[in-house]
């Protein structure tokens, strides 16, 4: 038992450092040795648990993965709004990215055509599309919101900011996130009922 506690914390403390290493220095530049050396750990211990770099940023795109999608299951489970939870879900989104060294550097190994971005985005435009179904159902919507266009245009929305973010950190920000919603809330709801959300 102490082994495998022992062995849990060493898998976590290399996939740490790899996701400082890849954000920090890219994929590429990114070296074995520097990323055990971040981790504390033996070039051995490292190879034990990850056999080459690409497995490493396989694990480190596999655990930003399971971020997003707890927090995006949280979203679809609130019992609010389905629009406000979509709200919330974007305004977590940037949190991670921007917070999350393991979802920033996923998120950015994905994008280096690595594999797994379309799939990605394809299943944030899903959970954007169930909300809006649920926004839908529930009245919140303009009548006659051509829902599947609505997500395209917010999953469209969540790429940019996400992919201009290592250019320019303040997209993830709070307030941008806001400006954003801002903009885009008219689009889909009523005008006297924009001020019913928190954006």
């Amino acid at each position: 038992m102490v082994k495998q506690e022992r062995a849990g914390r060493t898998r976590r403390a290399v996939l740490l450092a790899a996701a400082d290493t890849f954000a920090d220095a890219g994929f590429e530049s990114a070296s074995l040795i520097d990323i055990s050396r971040r981790a504390g750990v033996s070039k051995g211990a490292l190879y034990f648990h990850f056999v080459s770099k690409q497995a490493l940023a396989d694990g480190v795109r596999a655990a930003a993965a399971r971020e997003i999608g707890a927090a995006a299951l949280q979203a679809r489970r609130c019992a609010g709004p389905a629009l406000q939870s979509l709200i919330d879900f974007s305004h977590e989104l940037a949190r991670l990215v921007r917070e999350d060294v393991v979802v920033r550097a996923g998120v950015q190994l994905g994008q280096g055509g690595r594999g797994g971005a379309a799939d990605a985005w394809r299943s944030l435009g899903a959970v954007f599309g169930r909300l809006l179904e649920r926004a839908h159902a529930a009245g919140e919507l303009h009548p006659g919101t051509d829902l599947r266009q609505a997500a395209e245009l917010l999953t469209t929305l969540a790429a940019g900011l996400v992919l201009l973010a290592p250019d320019d950190g303040d997209r993830l920000r709070p307030e941008a996130v806001h400006s954003l919603w801002t903009a885009a809330l008219p689009a889909l709801v009523p005008a006297e009922r924009c001020a019913a959300y928190r954006v």
